[in-house]
């Protein structure tokens, strides 16, 4: 039996995560843009109603584009970047590529790539409350990617 499990952290379907670089937020990016010198520029927090207040701003010259394709089959570019998290105990380096999710209740996505090695994810817990967040912050978004969960809460 193999015990490599014993030592990862277990997550829900949800988590808090923190950008330990820029900010304790949680974070989408907006105002995403390439000035004449190459630097990538953007937005952290900007643009949804739960950490809109804690919005900032970063810039980077390592950073590249990459084709992603949704849960449809389309596809677009995205700059992807490396970004420094910390979720519960760990803190490490991984890619994200920047989207603007201030439509959707979550405002990250973590990937396999993140997530790989680092943790246990057991769906039937949830390490943010949606119901309380999108009450304080009186969101009525029609595309919450997680209704219908609530009552297995």
């Amino acid at each position: 039996m193999d015990n490599a499990n014993d030592t990862k952290e277990v997550i829900g379907r949800s988590a808090e995560l923190i950008f330990v670089d820029y900010s304790d937020a949680k974070v989408p990016a907006s105002d995403v843009y390439i000035d004449e010198n190459k630097i990538l520029h953007f937005r952290l927090c900007g643009n949804h109603p739960v950490c809109n207040d804690a919005a900032f701003e970063a810039t980077t010259d390592d950073y590249k584009v990459v084709d992603i394709a949704n849960s449809f089959g389309d596809h677009e570019d995205r700059y992807e970047v490396n970004l420094r998290i910390k979720i519960g105990n760990e803190e490490f380096v991984t890619p994200f590529t920047l989207a603007d999710r201030g439509r959707k209740i979550y405002p990250i996505l973590l990937g396999r790539k993140a997530l790989k090695g680092r943790y246990i994810v057991d769906v039937t817990k949830c390490g943010v409350d949606r119901i309380a967040l999108k009450e304080a912050y009186r969101i009525n978004l029609p595309e919450d990617e997680e209704e219908g969960y609530d009552e297995e809460n």
